[in-house]
């Protein structure tokens, strides 16, 4: 093994300790009342290490989301002929759990779960990713981006992707959840389409 290898194989666990350790945190007493010299002690690493990977606590505690945000980009950028919008978000919540580790699974619930106002803050990526959303959904339907049943469609979008895992809960293949996001979706997506047509 290279010592470059090394080295990144090193600043990985570090990185995966310190996000695990804000999550913990976050989880057992709360956002407002952690700070980062409690994480760093507890990832076991420096309070400089811990800016060095994350700027502020909140991209600690949105960074699991944003690789989930990342993912559904590029889903949702993938065109597979006759793939709709709902099918490939329900294909994406399908393939989710097999990029997260079960312990950072459960930690982004708990951590949500105590802290309400972070389903709210949403990742980084959530503009850029419901710009695209926006996109391929007006694509399906022949409607314009600002076409008020696309921002509908948006916010329950929006809310799937920082409630994942509180919606999927610890069963983090349930069909029958998947099942009711996708009549959801389908719903909403099934509602822009008659408008849009009512309206022509």
């Amino acid at each position: 093994m290279t010592a470059t290898s090394l080295r990144e194989r090193s600043k990985e666990r570090r990185y995966r300790a310190v996000l695990l350790a804000g999550m913990r945190l976050f989880a057992e007493q709360g956002y407002d009342a952690t700070t980062v010299a409690q994480i760093a002690e507890e990832a076991e690493v420096s309070a400089r290490s811990v800016s060095a990977y994350f700027p502020t606590k909140l991209h600690i505690a949105t960074a699991s989301s944003s690789a989930a945000a990342d993912r559904l980009i590029l889903a949702l950028r993938s065109r597979h002929e006759g793939a709709s919008v709902v099918d490939r978000v329900v294909q994406w919540l399908r393939e989710e759990p097999a990029f997260v580790p079960e312990e950072e699974w459960r930690l982004r619930a708990a951590m949500l779960e105590r802290n309400p106002v972070l389903q709210g803050s949403g990742p980084e990526d959530l503009p850029p990713l419901l710009a695209i959303a926006a996109d391929a959904i007006a694509e399906d339907l022949g409607v314009p981006p600002d076409h008020p049943g696309v921002q509908i469609t948006l916010g329950i979008v929006a809310g799937i992707v920082v409630r994942v895992e509180l919606l999927v809960g610890s069963d983090r293949e349930n069909e029958e959840t998947l099942a009711l996001i996708h009549d959801a979706l389908a719903g909403a997506v099934d509602a822009v389409r008659r408008s849009s047509r009512s309206s022509n």
